[in-house]
């Protein structure tokens, strides 16, 4: 794989990500205070997680080093971190209160 293609799928992901967090952004506005307090940190610490990433495929795009292995890796590792993350987010979010 070129890098050039792994940048753009990347940077789908990336976008994915984002809009996960969004959708999960949205259901929090749903929640009391309570709740809130229990799932926001856990949102931010994703939206940290994928500001990295994004600035990852950014730096791989415009250095398009001759040996990114090291940064694929990298990515490949944090997006793994993310998506375990997001999927634990969501069983974390209170029952019966997603507005359909």
């Amino acid at each position: 794989m070129e890098v050039k293609d792994y940048c753009k799928a990347m940077l789908a992901e990336v976008t994915a990500w984002k809009e996960k967090l969004e959708a999960m952004k949205k259901v929090a506005d749903t929640y009391g205070s309570k709740e809130k307090e229990k799932i926001l940190p856990l949102i931010g610490q994703l939206e940290q997680e994928v500001t990295t990433a994004q600035v990852r495929v950014d730096q791989l795009k415009t250095e398009c080093p001759s040996d990114w292995s090291p940064m694929k890796n990298e990515l490949d590792d944090l997006f793994g971190t993310i998506g375990s993350s997001v999927d634990r987010a969501w069983k974390d979010l209170p029952p019966g209160n997603v507005g359909g």
